[in-house]
């Protein structure tokens, strides 16, 4: 689709809205309000005393969860984690966080 063609989509200020739109941008507003985020680590020793969380932005990994890149969707932390892991199964991890208050706390770690 052009530009052009989505510009003309968008009702103008003095049109109703479809309810199919509203029903819409209130899913991407819930979406973008939800605190929920995944992030990719490694536990090397496999008791969780040593987690490196992957920042993709610099290619490197972090030993704080605040240097971790965030992921909206699961599926493509897991992505990414296939990516930087190549064909070693279970190299790299997810887990599942919330960003509420501004700080991350992990919610649930993936098993090995």
């Amino acid at each position: 689709m052009r530009k052009e063609d989505q510009i003309r989509e968008i009702p103008e200020e003095d049109e109703e809205l479809s309810p199919e739109f509203k029903r819409e941008l209130k899913r991407r507003l819930a979406d973008a309000d939800n605190p929920v985020r995944y992030v990719v680590f490694s536990d090397i020793t496999g008791d969780g005393k040593w987690r490196f969380w992957l920042d993709v932005s610099t290619d490197c990994y972090g030993m704080s969860i605040d240097q971790a890149t965030l992921f909206k969707r699961e599926h493509v932390a897991r992505a990414v984690a296939m990516a930087y892991s190549g064909k070693r199964k279970n190299d790299l991890l997810i887990a599942k966080i919330t960003t509420r208050n501004d700080k991350r706390k992990v919610l649930r770690y993936d098993k090995p």
